[in-house]
């Protein structure tokens, strides 16, 4: 009988909930502040890690999960009886976190041989961050936990990849400046004038779609804009950093504008946290596949 599961790391912002509940393995990223390495969801909570970023002289960032971090994981997920494992991983390029997960599969089965025929691992680069592959993740479990086969999982997934998006903003565009996600002219040129960027993230890439003048302005023009590339009567999810306040406010426009509400809310993990910073708000929708042509 088949056993099948869902693996996926921390940048998804599953929380830690949320893989309980739904039956996901989720590998814990590894943190890096001042001179301390630490397992993202361990050392700190979200918000604990939140304060140590806005403290921090140095910018705190996260380091990849290993092969051998992996390749433990192969072997826990094997002695569990499971029988098709679906690992799915950051995007590729921004972290080197898939290529680790591809050789650690290799490596499992060269270590394993009885392994072979036993269980079946896949490892998929979700070409996405935070929710935009940890809302699909959560509803591939859900359809797992019904007894859905690892090949509808797969193609499930597949899809999410080649049609979700994040659409985000920052309320402060000083850890965009350090990390490089915004240029640095751009970011400074924005604090200095008070405008806000709505960033559209797709496979990964980032672009700032709109550069909005005042706090209370920028999220309503962020949900128009994410209705606008919304796909009709499809599941969306909020992202939420520092003030909930804000993704209170993204929730209840998204309602107002599409007449239902969020899936999940996704609380804002260091991954994201790092680049754009603590006090973000956003919401992951999901778009035409990018990958048909009409």
């Amino acid at each position: 009988m088949s056993k099948v599961r869902i693996m996926t790391d921390s940048a998804s912002d599953v929380s830690m909930e949320q893989a309980a509940k739904y039956g996901i393995s989720l590998i814990n990223f590894w943190l890096v502040v001042g001179d301390k390495s630490c397992r993202e969801n361990e050392e700190y909570t979200t918000k604990e890690f939140y304060k140590v970023l806005e403290e921090a002289e140095d910018l705190p960032h996260t380091s990849q999960i290993t092969v051998e971090d992996y390749t433990a994981a192969y072997e826990k997920e094997y002695a569990d009886g499971v029988t098709d494992l679906i690992n799915v991983v950051i995007a590729s390029i921004g972290s080197n976190s898939y290529n680790n997960a591809c050789m650690a599969k290799t490596r499992f089965f060269e270590e394993h041989p009885d392994a072979e025929g036993k269980i079946d691992i896949t490892v998929m680069d979700s070409k996405a961050y935070t929710g935009a592959y940890g809302l699909p993740v959560i509803e591939a479990a859900k359809k797992i936990q019904k007894g859905a086969a690892a090949s509808e999982i797969i193609a499930f997934l597949t899809d999410w990849f080649d049609s979700g998006m994040i659409i985000c903003t920052a309320f402060t565009l000083k850890y965009a400046r350090k990390s490089g996600r915004v240029g640095c002219a751009t970011a400074f040129v924005g604090d200095l004038l008070g405008l806000k960027p709505v960033i559209k993230f797709v496979d990964a890439v980032s672009e700032t779609v709109a550069k909005v003048r005042g706090e209370k302005n920028v999220i309503p023009q962020l949900v128009d804009y994410a209705v606008s590339q919304m796909v009709p009567q499809t599941q969306y999810s909020v992202l939420r950093g520092s003030d909930p306040d804000r993704a209170a406010e993204v929730e209840k426009l998204m309602k107002k504008a599409v007449g239902y509400g969020p899936e999940e809310i996704h609380e804002v993990g260091a991954t994201i946290a790092c680049h754009l910073g603590p006090d973000v708000a956003g919401v992951i929708v999901k778009g035409p596949n990018r990958n048909i042509k009409e």
